[in-house]
């Protein structure tokens, strides 16, 4: 769901959603959103290429997931496939 549509969804305005969000959770709308689609990718990832997880979170592509987990946790997409050694 884009970010601009949320409110609307809730019958809230963007700015009186924004609040509510920073106040009882301490963190910024976008950056919980940011954290859903990391998530996300991140979830996708034992089952498909890092490519596919990306676009299915609703990234750009393979290199914005990469550079937002890297940023975010300080490890690579590819760094957080559980190992295949059974």
């Amino acid at each position: 769901m884009p970010l601009a549509s949320i409110p609307d969804e809730v019958g809230l305005s963007a700015p009186r959603l924004r609040a509510l969000v920073r106040q009882d959770l301490g963190i910024a709308l976008a950056h919980l959103r940011r954290w859903g689609r990391r998530r996300t990718a991140i979830a996708s990832l034992p089952d498909g290429a890092a490519a596919l997880a990306a676009a299915t979170a609703g990234f750009a592509d393979q290199a914005h997931l990469t550079r937002t987990a890297r940023d975010f946790m300080g490890r690579t997409p590819a760094s957080l496939r559980p190992s295949r050694s059974a």
